[in-house]
């Protein structure tokens, strides 16, 4: 992944991933807040429980080894990461994806 996404992203903000007690992980992409579609439980603020009280973003770059739990911070803001996936194009991983919860002052997220 290192080739392409390095590459596709090297003009992005850095991102930074923190793990208890595991490595750091430093890359770069965007954080998005994820607008969702009709039907998408994780990315609309609709859920089929109620609405939620904050939205979720997503951040698609260059940071290998993203896990539920980590914590991403990019441009003074920070994220717990709820889910993670590499995207794929014609076999060859080209970026990751994740989506986040934004930490604030009144939840600490996951």
């Amino acid at each position: 992944m290192k080739d392409i996404a390095c590459r596709v992203f090297r003009h992005m903000e850095r991102a930074r991933i923190e793990r208890d007690g595991g490595p750091v992980a430093e890359g770069r992409g965007a954080v998005a807040r994820w607008k969702g579609k009709a039907g998408d439980v994780l990315g609309a603020q609709a859920h089929s429980l109620g609405m939620l009280a904050e939205p979720l973003y997503v951040f698609t770059g260059d940071l290998p080894a993203v896990q539920p739990g980590d914590v991403l911070t990019q441009g003074g803001e920070s994220y717990t990461v709820l889910h993670s996936s590499q995207v794929a194009l014609g076999g060859a991983v080209v970026c990751t994806r994740a989506v986040l919860e934004k930490k604030g002052e009144d939840h600490d997220g996951v």
